[in-house]
């Protein structure tokens, strides 16, 4: 049996599929908050694209190209700031 990521629909066993937290779990733990966030069902490759992607945004704001960086990878990124700041977080790099 296979399931597909939700992001690009990769097809892969379902045991390596897993529901993954959108606002990075430590950065709740960081501000002593409970962990209050969406998740995703994403694949390996997915989930270290949008890590990447939410540390390419703290490192570069948002400006210039984040060539190599999934575009679907980067908009659930974007997600992760988005809630971050609406639940009064500090993004910290996740690698």
């Amino acid at each position: 049996m296979t399931t597909a990521c939700s992001l690009y629909s990769h097809r892969y066993p379902s045991v390596i599929i897993e529901k993954h937290h959108i606002v990075p779990k430590s950065w709740f733990e960081a501000a002593g908050k409970p962990v209050d966030t969406p998740m995703a069902d994403i694949c390996p490759n997915c989930h270290m694209n949008v890590h990447s992607g939410i540390d390419w945004l703290i490192g570069h704001g948002g400006a210039g190209d984040s060539k190599g960086i999934p575009k679907r990878c980067m908009q659930l990124a974007l997600q992760a700031m988005t809630l971050a700041t609406q639940k009064g977080l500090t993004p910290a790099r996740t690698l």
